[in-house]
Formats: C-alpha cells, structure tokens, sequence
C-alpha cells in the first residue's frame, strides 16, 4: 500500500521521536538516536519465528539494528499450514500442548513488511485481502457529550461540521455537528507525531500537601470518566460552522482505561481502520448520564456520520461505526451475564449462589441478544478481504455468528481474550460452555495473553466438547482454529513523552559496563509540568522513607487484601523497618465497587496504622480515588518499590509503566504469579499472593537489594517492555491471521463438483463405474460414533443411517442399466448392508472396508480374508482387553475380520493417553503380524475415538483396484467418500495415472496386490483368453474419473485429499444419482 502523503506513518523512530520531542519554540534538544536499544531484544524473550513466504522472501529487507544472533531465526522457511492433526501428534498430557508462542522478536517496521508481504502472496493464492481491519470491542473509546446548540461557544477552536447527507463508511470529508476534542485515543495524528496538550481535567494541583493531593477516604462509587468543562479544553483546530445552523452538538473525549488497546489499534496505520461498538458513556452537558433512550433518531444519526469519520480529514482512514442497544438488555447483558457469570469463572471466583434457572436463562438471553447485535453490525460494516478482530469475553459468540451471517464470504476472523482463561475443571461450571466454545471456535486465530491461558482452553476444548487439540489447533467439526498467545504491551513512546514532557533530553545510557541497557538518562528538572513536581512534594513528605506503591481497582481478583496482609507480616518479621517504610495503596473506584471489600480494606487499614503507627506516622496511606495520570507517574516515578499481588488478573500494565518510570531510581518490581505480565517479566520478583511470609521476605529483599542487581533486573525488565509494545502487539496479532489464511489456502484448493461436465462425461460413456462409500461402522457403537455422511446425512445412531427414498428409487435405475456397474464399499458389516440395499438387483457391495465382497447379481458373500492367517486376532484381543480394562468407559468391538478399541466415553485426556500407547505397541508388532492398524483422520474427529485393527492389504483402496482391474473397458468412473478410509479408494484411482504420460499410450491397471499375495482369490479377475495377473489396459481419461469428497462448507480445508471435487452434502449426492438415473436405461 502506498504511503499516505504528508504523514509521518513511515518515518523512523528517531525522527518520530524528535518530531514530537521538538515541537515546541522552546525545544533545544539533542536526541540520541536510541532506536536500537528500544528494539534491542533481551536474553529472556523467546524468538518468535516468523514464516515468510518462500517466494517473496529473498527480497525481504533486514533491520540494521537486529543483533546477529537474531539472523538464525529466519534461516529456515516453514509453511504455516496447520499440521493435520493424528494420534501421535495430540500430546499425552496437557502440560505438553503447546499453543504457538507469538512473543514477538521482530521490531514493528519488520512486522509491517511482513504484513505487506502475506497480504500480497495471499492475493496471489487467491484470497485477496482488503487491507481493511474491523476491530470489534464492547465499548467505544469515547465519552459521548451531547450539547444544545445555546451552549455552543466560540471561545476555542472546535471541530464541528454540518452535512444532511449520509456519506459512506470512512469516506473523505464525512460532516456532522461534532466537536473533536485532542487526545482522541484513536486519532494517530495526535498519538504518533503531535507533542501532548492539555489534559482533559481540571486544572492539577500541585501536591502541597497529602490532604490536598491524596485524600485517604473512601468516597461513593464514581464513574470512570466525566464530562469535562468545555473552557478547560483544546481542540483540533478545523473548519467551523456558524452554531445557529445546528439544534444540537456532540462533544467527544477519550474514556479512561483500555490504553494499551486503543495504543495497538492505532499503530495500524497501513491501512483502514474500523472499530465497532457501543456508545457506553452518554452524557449530557450538565453531567448527567444519558440513556440511549433518550436519543432521537436525528441525535444518532448525527452521531454516527461524525464516529465514522473520526480521524478527520487529516486522517479519513480511521472510523467508528456505533452499535445502538436497549438499555435494559445491554444492562442485562454486561451486569447480568459478563460480570454475574463470566467475570467470576475466568477469574477464579464462584458463581453466586443466588443464580438460579429463571435469572440464568434472561442472562443468558440478553448475552445472545447482544452477541447478535454486535455481530449483524460487523456484518453490514463488512466487505471482502477485510479482516475482523473481536476482542474479549464481552463478544464470545460474535465469530461463529458471523459465519452464519456470512455463509459465502468465509471472513478471516481473529478473537484476543484480554482476560485470563481458567483451567477446564473451572470453566466446565458454567452452564453455557458449549455454547461459548463453539462460538469462539468460529475464529481462524484465538490469541491469549499467556501460554497458561491458551493451554487451558485447548484442555477446555478436549474435556467439555470432545473435539481434538494439537499442533494444529483445534478440530471443531472439521474446522481448524489456530491457537497462539501473544502478551499485549503499552504505548512506550506515549509514556516517555508524558511523563518527560515534549521538550527534554533524552540520551542513550547503554553500558554494557554497568549494567544500565536500555535504560533513559533525563537531566532533573525536565519532567513534565505536573510530574516532576509533585514527585519533588512526595519526596519532601516520605524523605527517610522507603516508598512501597500499589495501584489497583477496588476488585476482588486484585489482591488488595492480601496486599495489606502481607505487609503487615512484613512489619511484624522485620521490625527493623518500622517507620522506615509506607505502602501507598491507591484505589480506582468502579461502578462495580463491592461495599463490603471497601469496609474490609479499611478496617484493615486501620489495623496495620493502630498497631504499627503513632501520632507522627502511619505506615499505610490509602487513597480510594481516581488520580490523574501526572499524579499516578510521580507515584511511580518516587516508588522503591511496586507492589502487585492480584489474585488474577489478565495481564497488568501498571507494572510495565511502572518499569519504565524507573529508569533512573531501579526500583524493583514485585509481581503475582498469578497476573498474566509475571510470565513476560522474568526478572521481576514473583510471588503467591496467598503466601504472606514469601511476599513479606520479596518485600525486604528488594529494599535490600545491592544497587549491582537492581540495575541488572531493570535492565532486562526495560529491553523486554521496550520491544514488546502494543504496537508489536496489534502487528503480531494480524501477521498471524494473515500467516493462518494462508495455511487455509493451502488446503482449500479442491473445487467444487462441475456437475453438468460430470453428467455429460456419464452420458457419452459406454461403460461406467460407480463406487460410493456407505457408513463407517457396526451399529454395536451406536452411541460411540458418527455414521455415514455420503448418501445420509451423519447421525449419531448407526441403525438411523437408513437410506431415504430418493436414493431407494435411484439405485435400482442405476443398477437395471447394463452399462453400469454400481458397487457400495463400506465399512459396515454384510448384515446391515443386506438388510438396507440387500434387496437391490445387481447392486455390488464390499464389507467391513474390503473384507468381505459381493459382486452384481451373486447372492452370496465371499470372504477376502478366509485364506489369511487370523491368529493375529488373538493377540491384538488380548492387548485391548488390557487397556480396557484400565481406561474406564472404554470397550472392545469385535467383528468378523477386524478388532476395535473405542473409548470415546473415556476421559478425553487419559483415553487419549492410553490409545497412543495402544498404539505404539500394536505397530510394533506389525512386522511379525500381518495387520494394518487405523487411527482417526482430521475430520469429525469428535466421532471416531478408536484405535481399529485388521488384516493387511484389506481396505476400501484394494477394492477399488480389483473393480478398475476387473472392468478395465469402462470409460467413466465416479467415486464418492467423505471420509479418511475413503481416501484409499481416491489413491487408487489417482495412481492410474501417476506414471503414465501423453507419449506412452493408454495407462495400464497392474493386478491388485491381494491377487498377486493370494492367486486364489483371482477368479474374478481372470481375462478371457485365460491370462492371470497381468496388467490390464484402461480406457480411462483424467476428464472422466470424478473423485468426490462430501464436505460440509464449514469443513472444507480441515483435511488434506486427494479428492478432486467436493460436494456439500449427502443430499447433493443424492440428488446427482436422480439426475444420473433419467440417462440410464433399462435392459
């Protein structure tokens, strides 16, 4: 894609840096170029290994800044298409699963190429991609103001634009009464190339004292963001219009939290950008809440042709597209299931006991409800080639939704869960599991934000639905979602210049000497208006003191009571440091504050300060209020210590700004095992929340600890959160989805049945040959396994794979025609082929996948395997038995010519478990036991648990080569299978031609290979003039054998086949045997 004109989008980070750093008169500052060390990777990360297309990748450019060693990470190209999933693949164990690592060792200009280079080899392959993102999110980035017009004033430059006319999504100069207030989260102007102007709340204090600055108390729940006055605001100067032209205007500014989010969104800068939402925040002039109610037609409009635009025509590649929600059902929805059901569960939290059926069912509902909303919307937002990214547990059945709601697009549909994953034992409690797997499992790429969190889901997967996980990803139904986890990172640069101000000097530090890598050198007295003074006032206050400081919100997963608790040990272990150290707990208030958390904190409080404070001194100071974002990076930036003890949490940036705000001091970080940011930060001090010695001894270690190792753990702390940024972040998250379609592609390229070439190859042809497959097992495992899927619909009871009437009509036309020759190859057992298709005349049949044959017009069956030795039978019974016995819910299925061992109802894991080691020993008996031993394929793996054993060179290929071989003259052959034991008859047809050529004549059929091992067998084969075994000369021509694999349209691509065409449904197959019968004749 092109480069947009006048935009710093491409230029390189020193001269961003500078252009915001130096934007001001007043700027004269020297800026080091310290691209390297904010890009340079750590000794902890892990290499994230990139899969470049082979074709494009020896022009790819390579960054200079790169260490050496990272050159060895792209020496090898790999394809990305997913493995097929076999029973040797699926690990033993979940411990072994192991979800693709996306920590990125890759600079974010190196993945932009990336991105450019999968977007242009997918379009190559044939699915092109748009360029387009459409970023789904519960709620949009804004609070929405709406001002009369009277109100309106021109005091200060406002964006308001006025147009009655509805402009498409993102089209240039869209206009709407709308005020575009600066610090838009969104608007990458601002964000990546402006310096920052002023916040957007009242004028800051100066911290002169801690009454006036953080006022210890607990005030009532407020929300998490109020309407600013509009005097105290600056704005993005553009066009204004005369306000009498308007009834109403709409006053936009950025809500509080979500940052690193809305930082890695717009860092997508090559591209158009689209985020859905809801509107959440509305508020009306005076600061009152505003329901959506409320709002009249012309009001939503009006809002909706201004969020569409939302970049403005400096930046017309940026929109939002609001998603309009009843109140009640919203409210419903996020305070009735999110955070009554889902909140709970992924956080490790009880249900409540006051959930009953009635109250569960409208969640639920209302959940659905919303789902549907949020997912119609992306829909009329959608073009093809876009890619779609849903984020957190909020939307869970948006993916799958948006496969029913676009059934021919096949959107490329990614979802990131911000939130932990809890373990399968956790999540099977909720009663919608099955529902929430499947509608996750409608993504091509499910990213989490540790490695824990994706293995639990993958162990979710196995034990609540039964479908299979490995390398892979996850077999639902035929359809591989990839699985990976990615952490998510802050905006560095942002952070840097809002804490350092627009004008300062920033220098390289970078001594390998003395340990300070990546570490920033800032003269004092350069901070930013705000910070550096209120870091001074809470020096002067705490001067002699060591500063322990922890922010959290008023939430039971965060860890505020242990976090007293634990420092109350401290002071009791280590009397020495009485009065010598505060913990400064500061508090966010939510609308979902818990009133009897708030009273046991300050209880708590109050206990620690009596007992281990005096008149003079109090060691807890605790501040239950929103504190502006100057006030929050002097409290880190005077820190000694960061304190985070959450119970779970998904992932905690506080501790990445944390390090950054250090990069003088070295304060040490202090993290819970049990945050998602404790996996990425390998040399923070981690501990269990639970266990308040080990957090007391962390806390006294690092006020302890020698200034030699403080800058050692920095440094490596700073590299990592310098390079895995937010912006690497969002970049790895689409390179993955882009990487995940190709791998798509790759086994998506059997087309769609030519059903009008196929009837006119039937009709010219003297001799044709039909072979369908019919079932896949004995009714004994009725409630253990799928059945049929090629002339019936799959069902759950073998006994109800019953062949309709359409088909009962059509056989027997087929059949009557002396041209034809129609044979069912099935692994069923002769007695449920008699009784269904017994009945039809010169209608051949093969049974239990070659074992037993019948042929046109004998009513007799013949045994393939009567001249075989059997004994093996013996054996393998005997090692079955064994595992059955030890794997509850497992049984053994015997059959005339086959042994099998089912264990479906098995415990997922633990049968898994045990039929690999089955496995594993019957193939080491294969060299002295003439069997095959069968596993199941990649499709519909949910209903084939079994490990099946029968004689060798007896299966379903066998048979198909004894027909072509015995009816060498025909000229058309049609075979149709749907599953992987059909795959041997579509190599047997394939290797007709696998060693013929145009110059070499005709193709000829070599004897079968059961023939040439038993020549007893042969009768059937025997030519007239008496010859036995010899190859045969075909009179088939690739135009006219027809491989058909039945495949649900969801299930395309999930397998590998050697299958020509593919039709959707048994249905279709039916219906093209109708259509065959009105050509065929009677004698």
């Amino acid at each position: 894609m092109p480069p947009r004109t006048g935009s710093l989008a491409r230029s390189p980070p020193t001269q961003q840096l500078q252009a915001r750093l130096c934007s001001t008169k007043e700027a004269s500052v020297a800026v080091v170029d310290r691209s390297v060390h904010l890009n340079r990777r750590s000794s902890i990360d892990v290499p994230y290994r990139l899969a470049v297309p082979t074709r494009l990748d020896a022009s790819r450019p390579r960054a200079s800044s790169r260490p050496p060693a990272a050159s060895g990470l792209h020496a090898s190209v790999k394809s990305s298409r997913p493995t097929p999933v076999t029973l040797h693949d699926l690990p033993e164990n979940e411990d072994e699963w192991e979800p693709e690592n996306l920590e990125p060792a890759l600079t974010r200009e190196e993945l932009r190429h990336s991105i450019k280079t999968w977007q242009e080899e997918l379009g190559h392959r044939g699915r092109p991609v748009s360029g387009r993102t459409i970023v789904v999110v519960h709620s949009l980035p804004y609070v929405c103001t709406l001002h009369p017009t009277k109100s309106h004033s021109t005091s200060f430059d406002a964006h308001i634009i006025a147009d009655d006319k509805d402009e498409p999504l993102l089209a240039s100069g869209a206009q709407t009464p709308l005020e575009m207030r600066s610090g838009d989260p969104l608007l990458r102007t601002r964000a990546l190339h402006s310096p920052p102007t002023a916040r957007h709340k009242t004028p800051p204090s100066n911290f002169p004292e801690p009454a006036k600055s953080l006022r210890p108390s607990f005030h009532p729940p407020c929300p998490p963001s109020r309407a600013p006055s509009p005097d105290s605001l600056h704005a993005a100067a553009l066009d204004i219009l005369e306000p009498q032209q308007q009834r109403h205007r709409w006053v936009l500014h950025p809500r509080r939290g979500h940052a690193a989010l809305n930082s890695g969104l717009k860092s997508l800068t090559d591209g158009p950008l689209v985020v859905v939402g809801r509107p959440d925040d509305l508020i009306k002039a005076d600061g009152e809440a505003l329901r959506q109610a409320e709002l009249g037609e012309t009001e939503k409009k009006d809002l909706e042709r201004g969020l569409r635009n939302i970049g403005g025509t400096s930046n017309a590649a940026i929109g939002c597209v609001p998603v309009w929600l009843d109140d009640k059902v919203h409210s419903d929805f996020y305070e009735g299931y999110c955070k009554t059901e889902l909140w709970p569960i992924f956080h490790y939290l009880a249900l409540p006991d006051t959930l009953d059926k009635k109250t569960e069912d409208a969640a639920w509902q209302s959940y659905y409800e919303t789902n549907l909303v949020y997912a119609r919307k992306v829909a009329e937002t959608y073009v093809p080639g876009d890619l779609i990214w849903v984020h957190d547990y909020h939307l869970l059945l948006v993916p799958q939704m948006l496969r029913e709601l676009l059934p021919n697009a096949s959107p490329y549909i990614s979802l990131f869960l911000h939130c932990p994953f809890p373990s399968s034992e956790y999540f099977r409690n909720l009663p919608r599991r099955e529902s929430l797997l499947d509608g996750m499992l409608g993504c091509n790429l499910i990213c989490f934000q540790t490695h824990s969190y994706a293995r639990h889901f993958l162990s979710s997967c196995v034990r609540v639905m039964g479908y299979e996980a490995g390398s892979g990803g996850v077999d639902a139904k035929g359809s591989i979602t990839r699985i990976a986890h990615c952490p998510i990172g802050i905006d560095v640069e942002n952070v840097e210049i809002d804490r350092y101000g627009p004008c300062c000097v920033v220098e390289s530090s970078c001594q390998a000497t003395d340990c300070d890598v990546n570490s920033l050198a800032v003269s004092s007295g350069r901070h930013a208006p705000g910070v550096a003074p209120k870091a001074e006032v809470l020096r002067r206050i705490y001067a002699g003191k060591k500063i322990i400081v922890g922010r959290d919100k008023l939430d039971p997963t965060k860890g505020v009571l242990p976090k007293l608790r634990a420092f109350e040990r401290f002071l009791q272990t280590y009397p020495e440091w009485a009065h010598k150290v505060v913990l400064i707990q500061v508090t966010s208030p939510s609308p979902g504050d818990s009133p009897s958390l708030a009273t046991k904190v300050s209880e708590l409080v109050d206990q620690i300060n009596g007992a281990h404070g005096s008149l003079e001194f109090q060691p807890v100071h605790h501040y239950h209020q929103t504190i502006e974002r100057d006030e929050y990076f002097a409290l880190l930036t005077v820190a000694d210590v960061a304190l985070v003890t959450s119970i779970r949490d998904g992932m905690n940036t506080t501790s990445m700004e944390y390090i950054l705000c250090q990069a003088e001091a070295k304060g040490q970080l202090i993290v819970s095992e049990f945050t998602g940011v404790s996996s990425q930060l390998n040399k923070a001090i981690k501990v269990n929340p639970w266990d308040l010695g080990g957090v007391a001894h962390a806390i006294e270690s690092c006020l302890t600890m020698s200034t030699a190792e403080k800058k050692l753990r920095h440094a490596a702390l700073h590299a990592t959160v310098s390079s895995q940024t937010a912006a690497v972040w969002a970049h790895t998250n689409i390179l993955k989805l882009l990487e995940s379609l190709q791998g798509e592609q790759a086994s998506q390229n059997t087309p769609p049945l030519d059903v009008d070439h196929l009837v006119l190859r039937f009709q010219s042809a003297k001799k044709r040959l039909l072979l369908f497959d019919y079932g896949k097992c004995s009714a004994a495992v009725r409630s253990y396994t799928l059945a049929d899927g090629t002339l019936t619909p799959i069902v759950k009871n073998p006994s109800d794979a019953v062949p309709s009437q359409s088909l009962l009509k059509s056989l027997p036309i087929l059949t009557a025609d002396p041209d034809n020759v129609v044979f069912i190859i099935s692994g069923r057992d002769g007695d449920f082929l008699e009784q269904h298709l017994g009945h039809i005349q010169n209608l051949g049949m093969s049974a239990e996948h070659g074992c037993f044959f019948r042929a046109p017009g004998a009513k007799k069956w013949t045994s393939l395997t009567e001249h075989l030795d059997m004994d093996w039978k013996r054996d393998v019974l005997r090692i079955f038995r064994y595992y059955e016995a030890r794997t509850q819910g497992s049984f053994v299925e015997k059959k005339a010519s086959s042994v099998t061992f089912h264990y479906r109802n098995a415990d997922p894991v633990f049968g898994l478990f045990q039929a690999k080691e089955c496995q594993a020993m019957l193939e080491s008996m294969q060299e002295s036991l003439p069997i095959d031993v069968l596993v199941p394929g990649t499709i519909k793996l949910q209903g084939k648990k079994n490990v099946e054993v029968r004689p060798a060179h007896t299966n379903k290929g066998e048979i198909v080569q004894r027909l072509l071989y015995q009816y060498a003259d025909t000229e058309f052959c049609m075979c149709a299978g749907d599953d992987k034991t059909d795959e041997d008859m579509f190599h047997s047809m394939a290797r007709i031609f696998s060693t013929s050529t145009p110059s070499s004549g005709p193709p000829l059929i070599p004897a079968p290979e059961s023939l040439l091992l038993f020549p007893s067998l042969g009768d059937q084969a025997r030519s007239s003039d008496g010859e036995l075994l010899e190859p045969r000369t075909s009179r088939l021509d690739p135009a006219s054998m027809f491989m058909i694999a039945i495949e649900a349209k969801e299930s395309q691509g999930a397998r590998m086949t050697m299958a020509n065409a593919v039709l959707e449904s048994p249905a279709q197959m039916v219906s093209l045997l109708e259509r065959l019968a009105r050509f065929s004749s009677a004698p």
